[in-house]
C-alpha cells in the first residue's frame, strides 16, 4: 500500500458521502431504514405465529425496495464515476512491470480468422526485451502470440507488423510507470473504460496484450480506507 493509493481511496470516499448527503432525502432515508429495523423485530415477536412470520416477510422486501429506491439516484451518481476511477487505479497498482529474467506472452487478438499470411508477422521489442519465439497461431481463438523476455530494465514500445500494418504497444519491465497499460483496443467502448494508450486504428486487430503479473491486494485498501472514509464524512461532517 502506498500513500497515494490512501490518500485516493480517501477522496473517492469523502465524495462518495458527499453525493449521499445531497442527493438524498435523509429524513426519508432515517425512515425506511426504521421500518425495515421494526420488520426484523416481528420476526422474533412473532416467532411461533408463522403467518405473521410470512406477512412481515412480505414488507421486509416491500421496505428494502423502498429504501433502495430512495437510495438509487445517489448510488448512480457516485458509483458510475467510482467505477471508472477503480479502473483507472487498476492500471496504476494492479499490475507490474516485468521483472528481469522473467518471461511473458505477448498476444494479438485478430477480428477474423488467421490467414497464411500472418505466420510472417513479426514483433520487434524496445533495448532490454527479446522476443524469444516466432509467431504461434490459435486458429480457434484467432490469436497470434510471441514470448518476450525482460533482460534488464527497459521502457518502450513493441512493434508488431500484421498485414502490412504496424501496430505499437507499451511496455515495461523493472522500471515502474504511473499507468502500467496491460492491453491496447480497437474498441471505443473499451478506449473509454482504458484510456492509457490510444486506439488500435486497425480494422483487423481487436486488441494486443502484454501479460504483466497481476495483483488486486490493492482493492482491499481501497474499499476499506474509502468506506470508512466515507463512514467518518457521513457522521461528522
Amino acid at each position: 500500500m502506498t500513500a497515494s493509493l490512501v490518500l485516493i481511496s480517501a477522496a473517492c470516499g469523502l465524495a462518495a458521502a458527499w453525493v449521499f448527503r445531497h442527493a438524498t432525502d435523509r429524513t426519508a432515508v432515517r425512515i425506511a431504514r426504521k421500518r425495515v429495523y421494526a420488520r426484523l423485530l416481528e420476526f422474533r415477536l412473532f416467532a411461533d405465529e408463522p403467518l405473521l412470520i410470512f406477512r412481515a416477510q412480505l414488507a421486509l422486501v416491500a421496505e428494502n425496495a423502498r429504501l433502495f429506491t430512495l437510495l438509487l439516484p445517489a448510488t448512480l451518481i457516485s458509483g458510475i464515476p467510482l467505477a471508472w476511477i477503480v479502473l483507472q487505479l487498476d492500471a496504476v497498482y494492479g499490475y507490474r512491470p516485468l521483472t528481469v529474467g522473467q518471461a511473458a506472452t505477448v498476444t494479438a487478438q485478430l477480428d477474423s480468422g488467421i490467414q497464411s499470411g500472418d505466420a510472417h508477422s513479426s514483433l520487434e521489442t524496445p533495448p532490454g526485451i527479446l522476443v524469444e519465439t516466432p509467431p504461434v497461431r490459435d486458429f480457434e481463438d484467432r490469436q497470434i502470440s510471441w514470448r518476450i523476455r525482460a533482460i534488464r530494465p527497459a521502457s518502450g514500445l513493441l512493434k508488431l507488423t500484421l498485414r502490412g500494418h504496424t501496430i505499437e504497444k507499451n511496455v515495461s519491465a523493472g522500471d515502474r510507470t504511473i499507468f502500467l497499460s496491460q492491453r491496447r483496443t480497437h474498441s471505443l467502448f473499451q478506449y473509454f473504460l482504458h484510456p492509457e494508450e490510444p486506439r488500435i486504428q486497425t480494422p483487423a486487430v481487436v486488441w494486443i496484450a502484454v501479460d504483466y503479473p497481476k495483483t488486486d491486494a490493492w482493492i482491499g485498501w481501497f474499499l476499506a480506507i474509502s468506506s470508512a472514509s466515507a463512514l467518518v464524512f457521513g457522521r461528522y461532517a
